[in-house]
């Protein structure tokens, strides 16, 4: 039974650390994965959430775009949305990092960084954060801007 962080699509219900023995039962329906790194993990939606209309999880889009840059302004989560660990070669998923618990649910305060190609230095940015999402947007929204950036990461303060 792996341990994962259930993302609510209702924004106004908090992430929770959760045991997850069936994960159709808890996502409503076939599971759709989408793999993310740095640390490798799972983000699981319902197979059918963008045929059913089901409203977009903003949260957990946030999370994909940081951590799966092929995913980022392209695709988007919908409905509720469980972060498990990477998922072996039995097709069975781990627990979730617990670099994901520290940054999710128990940091306060933030730092963004980016690393630029023509030099692969990260540089920090000045300004600290006290909520992950602020954190992650803010990051991401300069990732496009700049077109020289390689890689942008968001670290506890």
């Amino acid at each position: 039974m792996p341990r994962g962080i259930l993302i609510p699509v209702d924004n106004s219900k908090p992430l929770e650390v959760c045991e997850f023995a069936d994960l159709e039962e808890a996502i409503g329906g076939s599971i759709e994965r989408f793999a993310i790194n740095r640390p490798d993990a799972s983000l699981i939606q319902s197979e059918s959430a963008m045929y059913l209309e089901l409203p977009t999880n903003r949260r957990a889009t946030v999370i994909l775009w940081m951590h799966a840059t092929s995913h980022r302004g392209r695709s988007a989560t919908a409905g509720d949305v469980v972060l498990l660990g990477r998922q072996t070669e039995e097709m069975r998923f781990e627990d979730v990092p617990e670099w994901y618990v520290k940054i999710l649910l128990e940091a306060e305060h933030f730092k963004v960084h980016k690393q630029r190609l023509d030099d692969m230095l990260w540089r920090e940015h000045s300004h600290i954060f006290d909520d992950w999402i602020q954190a992650y947007a803010t990051i991401l929204l300069e990732a496009q801007k700049d077109a020289l950036t390689h890689n942008v990461r968001v670290v506890p303060a």
